[in-house]
């Protein structure tokens, strides 16, 4: 069986999804606007409405990639493992982007700011699905707590390497 080929609007749909997913990860979320995201598509802003009308549609569409994204690190086998995964997955820079956004975003109000609030809701959701709320409400801060610790460190050696450089 051939693999199946996307139709060219299909493709469209998938760079701009590509190119949103994109701005989130590397936390240039004021590039979020109808305007900047055709432009950095190469597409009219005609074109963009054609795939997505709106930015909520487009946003829609992020958010389900970017849940899905995230969750494909995470063993939700148990209580156990889903800390061990985590910990684990924040060793790979798109996991760690992600939580980055979560923390960030939330930080203030913006287009990134609905997407993490949206998509930490069906991350909470799914996890409770599958190991209830006690791991929401106790497993999922503290793994948000060692996630922030992990990442201050590695700002203060970045630092003191780029202290010790100039130096």
């Amino acid at each position: 069986m051939s693999p199946v080929s996307l139709s060219p609007q299909q493709q469209l749909k998938e760079r701009i999804l590509d190119q949103v997913l994109a701005f989130l990860l590397e936390g240039d979320w004021q590039q979020i606007e109808m305007g900047n995201i055709a432009r950095q598509c190469g597409i009219s802003q005609a074109e963009l409405n054609e795939c997505f009308p709106t930015l909520q549609s487009i946003t829609s569409a992020v958010n389900s990639r970017l849940t899905q994204n995230f969750i494909q690190h995470l063993d939700l086998s148990s209580r156990e493992s889903l800390r061990l995964t985590w910990l684990d997955s924040l060793e790979s820079p798109r996991f760690r982007a992600i939580v980055h956004l979560f923390i960030d975003a939330s930080q203030q109000k913006s287009v990134a700011w609905r997407l993490a609030n949206v998509g930490w809701s069906q991350f909470t959701n799914h996890v409770a699905s599958h190991l209830g709320y006690q791991a929401v409400n106790q497993d999922l801060p503290w793994l948000l707590g060692k996630s922030m610790l992990k990442f201050i460190n590695q700002r203060s050696r970045s630092s003191s390497t780029l202290k010790s450089i100039d130096t």
